[in-house]
């Protein structure tokens, strides 16, 4: 039995997200994005637009609620009366990719992947002028948003691509570090000779380290600097049963105690010290696990249902 307390029965959740002042709660469903006060746990409102929500941030002062879909359209609402007060699409010289995305301090201002003349790279977008700003030149099939790294004004991103080697094909990963993408924009690929396929990658920033989480239940910490193999660990060996299941989402607690990851079945707690299971659960159709930013309460979302639940970790080092 999963040992925490259920605060609070969702419906279909692809994502849940905590305002920064703790005082809302949005989960993504299908075809909306549903908002509940989280002293009264009532419903504020429900948003149609965009339909089919994917990803979804907050504005660093809780002013403005950013909502991206999964063709790439944005609708940005105010909080206070939740009006709509712009909606970006992509335009004749750019098509915003699929995935997620990150807010930067400018207003109106993200960061993203945009395809333009059939190449996918990472871009700053402006919502008021339109104007995007080329920040690589990278060359793959595809691009994904991994994590903002907030202390150095860093944002990770994995390029996919296909290496020949003998005649034949090969996927392979690089990781791509931007950096301060309004002032002084740069780039770095992260030379991995150690890896050379992860399913997931995630910088912890308590402990100021890189997880990476391979196929057949493999993990891989580096160091910051990403030149040195800290631990491994497979999950196996740690008494993790394995099945068919395939890793969708890593994530911390906000005091760097626990890692969480989540596969399409279940939900796996581990201890950050040792990487041994504190708690598993099952979660059918699983695709999103994380702790609160403060680590209040423990959020899980399902292709059919969303969970939020006190969080009784808080504060407990193993």
């Amino acid at each position: 039995m999963f040992q925490m307390n259920l605060i609070k029965n969702l419906k279909t959740s692809y994502e849940i997200v905590l305002s920064n002042d703790k005082k809302l709660l949005c989960h993504l469903m299908g075809g909306k994005t549903v908002i509940f006060d989280t002293k009264t746990w009532e419903k504020v409102i429900e948003l149609k637009k965009p339909n089919n929500p994917s990803h979804l941030h907050f504005s660093q002062n809780d002013d403005m609620l950013y909502i991206k879909n999964t063709v790439g359209t944005f609708c940005v609402y105010n909080t206070k009366d939740f009006q709509l007060i712009k909606t970006i699409k992509s335009g004749k010289s750019f098509q915003i990719e699929e995935g997620n995305f990150a807010l930067l301090d400018n207003p109106f201002t993200i960061l993203d992947v945009l395809k333009i003349n059939d190449k996918k790279q990472v871009c700053t977008l402006n919502f008021e002028t339109g104007i995007y700003q080329v920040l690589t030149e990278l060359e793959g099939s595809h691009i994904k948003f991994n994590q903002s790294v907030t202390n150095d004004n860093t944002y990770l991103f994995t390029l996919y691509y296909l290496k020949e080697i003998n005649g034949n094909h090969y996927s392979r990963q690089k990781l791509v570090k931007v950096k301060n993408p309004l002032t002084e924009p740069s780039y770095s690929f992260e030379s991995l000779l150690e890896l050379q396929n992860w399913d997931l990658v995630y910088f912890e920033p308590v402990h100021q380290v890189y997880i990476f989480v391979h196929k057949d239940y493999e993990l891989t910490i580096m160091d910051a600097e990403l030149k040195n193999v800290l631990k491994k660990s497979n999950l196996i060996e740690n008494g993790i049963q394995s099945t068919d299941e395939y890793f969708v989402h890593i994530a911390s607690s906000n005091d760097g105690n626990y890692i969480v990851l989540t596969s399409n079945d279940r939900i796996f707690i581990l201890g950050f010290e040792d990487l041994t299971p504190i708690q598993i659960e099952e979660f059918k159709y699983a695709c999103f696990a994380e702790f609160s930013k403060d680590d209040t309460y423990f959020l899980v979302g399902t292709w059919s249902k969303g969970f939020v639940f006190d969080n009784i970790l808080k504060g407990v080092k193993l």
